[in-house]
């Protein structure tokens, strides 16, 4: 059944008696976890640290975006491939075709995809000269093999509005920790589980039944997938329809290609192949004037792709969060979708299906990330505060709490359920109740939660019992912001792991540290061996 609106456009007394039925709202499942879906969607820091996506949401990219692949080909793409929101990310796969990029390990059986350029899906043609292209962007003619001791970079343009399906958390990682859970347990069904090939062969895969999705079953309303690594990346199903070619430029000649992936050695003076144990006690490869000049481009984009390339439907997305299953199986503190029933994984699947076939990504949608912004940045230095261990007595903490929620209290008649909602309501649109929406639901459960929260601890008398119950509300809020680092010089960088690179540390505790040599410090890895 539909909630009643809390903020009915009637006035003050309309809005008066909407706020003293808001309490009997049902609480939205899993409202903590859904607040930070929305809150980490399109972030490469939340989803670093949140990346075991569940949830499914149309994204749309504006015309005119540019976007950028890296290959050892200078000839245009046709057919289905990756691109890069930056080119950085990209120019890590501009390579000959010889090895993997420098942030996997040289023997990763991933070759296709990683074997000079981010997914070589389709043998391509050499450009040749048509009524359609008067010769290759950029001037540079086509050779007899354009096969280079260096790599190229292409740089496209949207040739119109992107409709994609986004995949949140850090879906494009390859792990065994449940990554790719939404993919293979949910869109392809159990699909990839007897494929033959391990490596590229399932990362390939992937893609093509993605694009299989989004031609048949979704009828076309779909041109790609939305996912991210080490950067936000697209599967665009078709290269030639969507994207119009600005210039295809050749890069500098990698130093990695001559000294391998960790800048020690040259072609050929290997000690034999390195195999996954070498790099469980490192952080994994990724360091070296490349990887650093990479890492410094995604993590530019920690709190959002930025420049409006990206709207996603806020008011209408799926999310397992909000259905009645297990997703933390054995007290798990990482959702994961393999567990669920046949029957449970085809119910969240028909909903994605229907949230494409019935919806658009822009349709006049409320911003609610905006409006997680708003709460987060109001309380997530309050209540850090307040567990800081700088409050040393009950006294000091109920003034700190009252001075917090003094602009909802009315000191002519204190009432605890009104001061709550006037709280929790603060930054809730007046018409946000009205559809229901899974949104505004889970944000009016969190919001609430913390108000009262507050409330309870600043009545309360013995200052251990109230501390410890503000730690429980930030352990079940879990904001992404907790862990950001303080004070970072202009040489480093905030550290957190990003597949495949990072150790438990860097995840337990982010730290600044040296952009040139992120992830060179031992340490157990935190992804482990790498998952085809």
């Amino acid at each position: 059944m539909r909630p009643p609106s809390l903020l009915p456009l009637f006035g003050f007394l309309g809005l008066s008696c909407a706020l003293s039925t808001a309490a009997d709202n049902e609480p939205v499942k899993n409202a903590n976890h859904i607040f930070n879906v929305i809150q980490d969607s399109m972030r490469q820091w939340g989803s670093s640290l949140h990346h075991n996506g569940v949830s499914f949401f149309l994204a749309s990219v504006p015309a005119g975006t540019q976007f950028y692949h890296g290959t050892s080909k200078a000839s245009p793409v046709n057919g289905t491939e990756w691109l890069a929101f930056e080119p950085e990310h990209a120019m890590v796969f501009a390579r000959p075709r010889r090895g993997p990029p420098p942030h996997l390990p040289p023997d990763d059986p991933d070759t296709e995809r990683h074997d000079g350029g981010h997914g070589e899906l389709r043998k391509r043609d050499h450009y040749e000269k048509d009524e359609k292209h008067h010769g290759p962007p950029g001037g540079r003619p086509p050779k007899e093999s354009d096969e280079n001791e260096a790599g190229y970079l292409h740089t496209y343009a949207a040739a119109k509005d992107l409709r994609l399906l986004y995949l949140d958390g850090m879906s494009a990682a390859k792990t065994s920790k449940g990554t790719l859970d939404s993919q293979d347990a949910i869109l392809f069904t159990g699909s990839l589980e007897d494929h033959p090939s391990p490596g590229s062969g399932q990362e390939n895969e992937r893609a093509r039944l993605a694009c299989e999705m989004a031609h048949n079953e979704w009828e076309g309303r779909i041109d790609g997938v939305l996912r991210m690594e080490a950067g936000f990346e697209i599967i665009l199903c078709d290269f030639e329809r969507d994207l119009i070619p600005v210039r295809i430029t050749q890069v500098k000649q990698s130093s990695e290609d001559h000294r391998g992936p960790r800048g020690n050695r040259k072609h050929g003076d290997r000690d034999g192949p390195r195999k996954e144990g070498d790099y469980k006690h490192h952080g994994g490869p990724g360091n070296g004037p490349d990887a650093a000049r990479w890492m410094r481009a995604i993590t530019a984009r920690y709190n959002g792709i930025g420049g409006n390339r990206v709207s996603l439907n806020f008011d209408h997305f799926v999310t397992a969060f909000s259905h009645d299953v297990d997703l933390f199986e054995d007290n798990s503190t990482l959702p994961r979708l393999v567990n669920l029933s046949v029957e449970q994984r085809a119910d969240i699947r028909a909903e994605v299906t229907d949230l494409v076939m019935t919806h658009h990504p822009v349709e006049g949608c409320e911003d609610w990330q905006a409006i997680t912004d708003m709460i987060v940045t109001r309380y997530s230095k309050e209540l850090s505060y307040f567990v800081s261990g700088s409050i040393d007595s009950i006294e000091r903490l109920q003034s700190e709490i009252e001075r917090l929620l003094s602009p909802f209290i009315d000191y002519s008649g204190r009432d605890d359920v009104a001061e709550i909602e006037r709280c929790a309501t603060q930054f809730l649109p007046s018409t946000s109740f009205e559809s229901g929406g899974i949104a505004a639901r889970a944000v009016y459960g969190v919001t609430h939660k913390v108000c009262s929260s507050l409330v309870e601890a600043g009545k309360g008398q013995v200052l251990d019992s109230e501390i410890r119950g503000i730690r429980d509300l930030v352990r079940y809020l879990d904001w992404a912001t907790w862990k950001e680092c303080r004070g970072c010089a202009a040489s480093e960088i905030c550290v957190v792991p990003i597949w495949p690179m990072g150790t438990v540390q860097d995840y337990d505790s982010p730290q600044c540290k040296d952009a040139s040599n992120p992830y060179d410090q031992g340490g157990e890895s935190y992804w482990g061996g790498m998952h085809h």
